[in-house]
């Protein structure tokens, strides 16, 4: 038995959307075991509206999540740390970790001009969208921006010459 991510109903095993609430399931991550409490002290940061129902509380950092907007709040891909999170941001960063895995790093070639940060940021979404076709670049940018944001990404460049900078992302430890 599985249990709808956005309302908590249960679902058939083989369900593709929430016959209660009509969530698409593949959009999230859809749990075995039912949410088993609702924290009346943790209200959604995100949209503001929703009490956080714990999701797993099997790790360190308990994962929950908000019934309202369905965004999680919880240790974000093991960076030891909890965070704000939805399916977006999930995707990105695992394609992130398996590219530093594979290659040691993520960086693209920009010109190095005054706005050289977002265009850093708009390159890296363009080379990632190839995996995240379902999502439009102003999407994949802003999920980025936002990592960015909340210290899970930090970003850096290395000059190549005076027209030409490498531009990259790497996960920020949580020490």
């Amino acid at each position: 038995m599985k249990y709808c991510p956005n309302c908590g109903a249960k679902l058939s095993d083989n369900a593709n959307y929430c016959p209660f609430c009509g969530a698409k399931l593949e959009d999230y991550v859809v749990y075995e075991k039912p949410k088993i409490e609702i924290t009346p002290d943790l209200i959604c940061r995100h949209c503001g509206k929703g009490k956080l129902m714990l999701v797993d509380a099997d790790s360190d950092i308990p994962l929950y999540m908000c019934p309202h907007c369905g965004w999680y709040y919880g240790d974000f891909l093991g960076i030891g740390r909890a965070i704000y999170y939805d399916s977006i941001h999930l995707k990105i960063g695992r394609i992130i970790k398996a590219e530093i895995k594979m290659r040691g790093y993520l960086k693209v070639n920009i010109k190095n001009t005054p706005q050289w940060e977002e265009d850093g940021i708009t390159e890296i979404a363009k080379y990632i969208q190839g995996d995240l076709k379902e999502y439009e670049i102003t999407e994949i940018k802003d999920a980025i921006t936002y990592l960015l944001e909340e210290n899970v990404l930090g970003s850096y460049t290395e000059k190549i010459d005076n027209e030409f900078l490498w531009f990259g992302v790497r996960f920020v430890d949580s020490d």
